[in-house]
């Protein structure tokens, strides 16, 4: 148990955290920029270097959650003394983690390493295998976590219920297991994962704007808690890092850009409850950053917040994007109006939209919902095939050179490549 509490612990604040790939993906799509020149220039310029300090952490980072995580389910699988229900739940959880994790390092660097075992000198001397199989890998172990976890969430003895829900349960499969097929285009399936999280309404329910974020909200399927006590002082990374509370040249910062600034209709009450500003005075004349806003606790121990990982709004969009896929454009209306209108916005009306017309909206309802949310925006104009047309202008106007599509995947760490002789690097770096 120790081992996967470590892992979580990791999430919350390691460099290889979901906050982190929030901030990194951010600086390379049109979401966030940066407040004050840093060494974290080469993401915002789509310029990363295999030897950046923050991707050589990223990966190895991850790659130790994955290790962690196959000692867990390996070192389960052969106790002979575990209760059998607390090793189901461990087992689950650690594929569920495993599965995780290989997800966004194919999202971010494409054809990975695929580690499914603790025989490290075999890991070692591992080559890259394809995204595809990647995907068929995170499947398949998504689909065992399914069964081996239960409905209920459990406490630290992973036989108890509990109210906290930062252990992952079967809905919290369900709804990685919804995103990964949307990825996949397998849209059948994805609906049918986000139709049994959906149908739980007793428990998920979409809440007011500023108590999406609160611990253990109802909209929460998955959420990462700093723990207890609470070591770091601070409720989540992500209020810590994203709020500006002092004039950036004292603090490495990234500000809302003005893309993501526009992309927000008259009235959007996101942008009103998510979004806030700070004007830096003791610069002349005075600058004005926007900031996400989603936490709005920077630090303290009061616990108000946890970072949430999963939520029910994803779930209704990567649904209504699939219906439209499937043709069932009424179904898919009723989906992003559930959305728009908890945003304070009018619903489309039966026939404006045709099926371009409503994929258009739900992606955009998706850049103002999901905003600074482990990624989505950088993976949704990677998966849909937009990201040239919109980096194309964007990278230039950050800094960078001209947009380059070798640039949609991340390279791997040069300290990586030294000491896995059968890795290559992506092409173009």
């Amino acid at each position: 148990m120790m081992s996967l509490y470590n892992i979580y612990g990791g999430m919350f604040d390691k460099n290889a955290s979901p906050a982190k790939i929030a901030r990194f993906t951010g600086l390379c799509s049109d979401e966030l920029e940066l407040a004050w020149e840093s060494n974290t220039q080469g993401f915002y310029w789509n310029k990363i270097s295999s030897g950046s300090i923050y991707l050589d952490s990223l990966w190895s980072t991850c790659y130790l959650y994955i290790r962690n995580a196959n000692d867990v389910f390996w070192g389960c699988a052969a106790s002979e003394k575990l209760d059998s229900v607390v090793k189901k739940q461990l087992m689950g959880e650690a594929l569920f983690i495993r599965a995780y994790w290989f997800f966004y390092l194919t999202g971010l660097f494409g054809d990975i390493a695929l580690p499914i075992t603790t025989d490290a000198k075999v890991n070692a001397l591992l080559s890259r295998t394809s995204q595809s199989k990647v995907y068929q890998q995170i499947v398949s172990d998504l689909q065992t976590a399914a069964i081996d976890l239960g409905d209920n969430y459990v406490g630290s003895d992973s036989k108890s219920l509990s109210t906290e829900r930062n252990r992952p349960n079967r809905a919290v499969v369900s709804a990685l297991l919804a995103r990964v097929y949307l990825y996949m285009g397998k849209y059948e399936e994805a609906e049918e994962q986000a139709n049994a999280i959906i149908a739980m309404d007793e428990v998920y329910e979409l809440v007011p704007l500023d108590q999406v974020f609160l611990k253990n909200s109802k909209e929460a399927i998955w959420q990462l808690s700093p723990g207890t006590p609470n070591v770091s002082s601070i409720n989540t990374t992500e209020g810590n890092e994203f709020i500006i509370t002092q004039p950036p040249k004292y603090r490495i910062q990234q500000a809302i850009s003005p893309y993501l600034l526009r992309a927000f209709d008259v009235g959007d009450q996101r942008r009103k409850h998510w979004i806030n500003s700070y004007t830096d005075r003791s610069v002349s004349p005075a600058v004005t950053y926007y900031y996400p806003y989603k936490y709005k606790v920077n630090f303290g121990d009061d616990l108000k917040e946890y970072s949430m990982i999963l939520r029910l709004a994803e779930i209704y969009l990567i649904r209504a994007e699939c219906e439209v896929y499937l043709g069932h454009l009424s179904a898919a209306l009723t989906d992003l109006n559930k959305i728009r209108q908890r945003a304070g916005l009018a619903a489309f009306t039966e026939g404006v939209l045709d099926a371009k017309g409503l994929i258009k909206a739900i992606l955009k309802e998706r850049q103002t919902e999901l905003f600074t949310e482990q990624g989505h925006r950088w993976f949704d104009l990677k998966r849909t095939g937009t990201i040239a047309a919109v980096m194309s202008t964007v990278t230039p106007a950050k800094g960078g050179d001209p947009w380059n599509t070798t640039r949609e995947l991340w390279p791997i760490p040069i300290s990586e490549l030294r000491r896995a002789p059968n890795l290559v690097q992506n092409p173009g770096y």
